[in-house]
């Protein structure tokens, strides 16, 4: 930026090319050599509030140091229980695939135990509502005076009396 905008004939002490100048060239060369020091005081400035901004962000990233270096052995430590949880976890997943395999196994034998109670069960309400149509119909089909047996129908009925 600045610096290099400088024409090097400025910076160079035994330069014959100061010596030719006279009159407007001299003035507006000194016009040139003071805006020139100008931007350099002013780029100096600049230069100087950076280092001090610089400074105070370091003084304030040293108090962090101790709290992330502490944040990293915590990170350490949980990283060891992982480490170690997942080792138990591997021993227990021998077990686990095991008894697993066994409630499976306990959970269908339930279910086919409760199958059949219900099965069974099922099949003497059947049973009782079949021997009670049954003793209905056998109240039902005996004979009462003055009935005869149709075999067409298979029944009971009364035989019409045509005298009345």
């Amino acid at each position: 930026g600045i610096v290099e905008a400088i024409p090097p004939s400025f910076l160079d002490d035994g330069s014959a090319d100061i010596d030719d100048l006279v009159g407007d060239e001299l003035t507006s060369m000194y016009k040139k050599v003071c805006d020139t020091q100008r931007k350099i005081i002013r780029e100096r400035r600049t230069m100087y509030s950076v280092a001090v901004q610089r400074r105070d962000l370091e003084k304030e990233a040293k108090r962090y140091v101790l709290w992330l270096k502490n944040l990293a052995k915590v990170d350490d430590d949980d990283i060891s229980f992982v480490d170690k949880l997942e080792k138990k976890l591997d021993v227990i997943s021998v077990c686990h695939e095991e008894a697993r395999k066994l409630r499976d196994v306990r959970r269908s034998e339930e279910a086919q135990q409760r199958a059949e109670a219900e099965a069974v069960a099922k099949q003497e309400a059947d049973e009782k509502e079949r021997k009670r149509l049954l003793e209905d119909v056998t109240k039902e089909a005996e004979a009462k005076p003055g009935m005869i047996w149709n075999p067409n129908l298979r029944e009971y009925q009364y035989l019409h009396d045509h005298t009345k």
